[in-house]
């Protein structure tokens, strides 16, 4: 038996050092008075007393008493078995309590936020978008350029063909033919320039993915914050509004506006 590690092992029972060491000494050997447990378990003499009032109050050890010459009071212990049982009774019990208590914490914490966090690196952001895409449940409102749309293809088309509701605004494709509702961009400059290097999507409407891929360090935002998936959703709808109208009533918006836009594009 290697004494140290039992100690240690006692210590995380919720016994003391010294408590421990008194306890190894008595299962050894016993009944010991106060004098001998001290000169074999190394527990300074003071200390022992101590302890042992105190292991007696918790039920670790008991006195004997005899007779004549032996009346001197002297200390056994418990056997293990009711040691370990005890400690393995209490850590159950405990054990139950707090998987309720903190279930029913946990039931009341706030479940209407989220962190909002960054992906790094344009692939990592990609397979982040790609997961989404692949797990959502009922809708996916999507505005990007066409290299990010070639490259999520396949994962959209799969997600349609699941009866998830799609709907995208691609911003340097006048004409793409898709199963599901696909509206086209006004191709000018100067509209397309606010857009560059621009991703959003909303999945499920519960969740918000905005790619920026200009930057010399790509990257992405998440969040399912209802004011974040709101304002993006809002951003999506209304840039595919805008451009139905420019597009619907193009001769009027070009007389109005200029042939460029430019009247409205620049105006702030």
């Amino acid at each position: 038996m290697e004494k140290n590690s039992v100690i240690a092992a006692l210590k995380e029972f919720g016994l003391t050092e010294y408590e421990s060491r008194i306890y190894t000494t008595l299962l050894k050997d016993h009944p010991l008075n106060g004098n001998m447990i001290a000169n074999l378990s190394g527990v300074p003499g003071p200390k022992v007393y101590e302890a042992l009032r105190k292991m007696n109050n918790q039920g670790l050890v008991y006195t004997v008493e005899g007779d004549g010459d032996r009346r001197q009071k002297r200390y056994s212990p418990i056997p293990y078995q009711e040691l370990l049982e005890s400690k393995k009774t209490g850590f159950m019990d405990n054990y139950h309590y707090l998987d309720q208590e903190l279930t029913k914490l946990t039931s009341h914490a706030e479940t209407d936020w989220t962190e909002l966090f960054t992906v790094k690196g344009y692939s990592s952001s990609l397979d982040v978008i790609q997961s989404a895409i692949t797990e959502s449940k009922s809708s996916i409102f999507i505005s990007c350029w066409k290299k990010e749309y070639e490259i999520l293809y396949k994962h959209l088309m799969e997600a349609h063909q699941g009866g998830i509701q799609i709907v995208s605004i691609i911003f340097d494709e006048a004409d793409i033919d898709v199963p599901w509702k696909n509206f086209q961009h006004v191709q000018r400059k100067g509209a397309l320039k606010r857009h560059d290097g621009e991703f959003a999507i909303v999945i499920d409407e519960s969740k918000a993915i905005i790619m920026e891929s200009l930057d010399e360090a790509p990257h992405s935002v998440i969040s399912s914050h209802p004011i974040m998936v709101t304002t993006t959703l809002n951003y999506i709808r209304h840039d595919i509004y805008v451009n139905r109208i420019l597009i619907d009533y193009s001769k009027e918006m070009e007389a109005f506006y200029g042939k460029s836009l430019e009247h409205l594009i620049h105006d702030f």
